[in-house]
């Protein structure tokens, strides 16, 4: 496929998601030879569709296809589904975002890191002006523990890769195990149907699981009471995966000990929820893949997705 005319639509609330210059020159040094069309907004971006090719976009909604005859691919940067749709008609290729994981687990680490270490405690001691060394002695290092991470796909392989680097024992939890044998981040692998009998030797929990129906409060109140006393729970996926009293119970009552939460059912995430005032707990604004490198990382990826799946951008006989 030789792409002819680009149209690109990477406007976003959260600037870091938006096309910026230099993301341009990086593709006008790849494609020297395409028209790039940068969208206005998205009545510009409609009004340009029937001439594009291959489409960069954030929002594509089904009925679209019918105003794009010659659309043949369109890439967008969300890993989930949410806001792009695939093509009835089968005719156009949809390529989501994989790259994620490189900046969300560090988001993941920043938050185990905050809990292992005491990060909050030193923080409020410097407020009070307290040397409060001897408080440290149930610091413990991640090279000791153990992290369950459920929903192994792009994003939790990386994570694997990044909390074995640092010594952790990890498990994988996968609706099936094919295809996971002989990764070298991963000490266990096993189905989601025996995730209660793991879930009671794991330090941390990671939930890193899709939206959607078959994911809807997947993770019960009966899972909360198998994890082990004193464990952490983290969530990057989606928020409807438990249901939030069943969290609050676990994080009030026990086992847990803290709980790093990036995702919630609903968003932004309501200031009567308890969740804001519990000292155990780490909010953060549906923010863990917001970086400076967003954007970059997705065009290097879409780089090799062109290179892969089209041959070098050769055009067709």
């Amino acid at each position: 496929m030789k792409i002819n005319n680009l149209l690109i639509h990477l406007q976003n609330s959260v600037d870091a998601f938006s096309l910026k210059p230099r993301h341009v020159d990086q593709i006008r040094a790849f494609l020297p030879e395409t028209r790039i069309i940068i969208a206005a907004d998205t009545r510009d971006f409609l009004d340009k569709l029937p001439e594009a090719d291959c489409v960069l976009a954030w929002v594509f909604k089904s009925a679209w296809y019918e105003r794009a005859p010659r659309l043949n691919a369109l890439f967008t940067p969300a890993a989930g589904h949410d806001w792009v749709e695939a093509d009835p008609a089968g005719r156009v290729k949809s390529f989501y975002g994989s790259f994620h994981g490189r900046i969300m687990r560090e988001s993941l680490l920043a938050i185990m890191l905050h809990f292992n270490r005491q990060v909050g405690k030193s923080l409020e001691d410097q407020k009070n002006v307290v040397w409060g060394r001897l408080d440290y002695n149930r610091n413990v290092a991640l090279f000791s523990q153990r992290v369950l991470i459920v929903g192994f796909g792009a994003l939790g392989k990386s994570i694997a890769g990044l909390l074995k680097a640092f010594g952790a024992e990890i498990t994988a939890v996968k609706r099936t195990t094919t295809g996971l044998e002989g990764n070298p981040d991963v000490d266990r692998i096993i189905t989601y149907d025996r995730l209660e009998k793991e879930l009671p030797h794991a330090d941390h929990v990671v939930l890193v699981l899709p939206g959607g129906v078959e994911t809807d409060g997947i993770f019960t109140a009966h899972h909360f009471s198998s994890m082990k006393q004193g464990a952490y729970l983290y969530n990057l996926g989606r928020g409807n995966c438990y249901r939030e009293e069943d969290l609050l119970r676990a994080l009030t009552a026990g086992p847990l000990a803290g709980a790093g939460l990036d995702v919630f059912a609903v968003e932004p995430l309501a200031t009567s929820s308890p969740l804001w005032k519990l000292p155990n707990v780490v909010i953060t604004p549906h923010s863990s893949a917001i970086s400076q490198e967003y954007i970059d990382l997705f065009i290097q990826e879409w780089f090799g997705l062109l290179l892969k799946e089209y041959g070098g951008l050769v055009p067709s006989p």
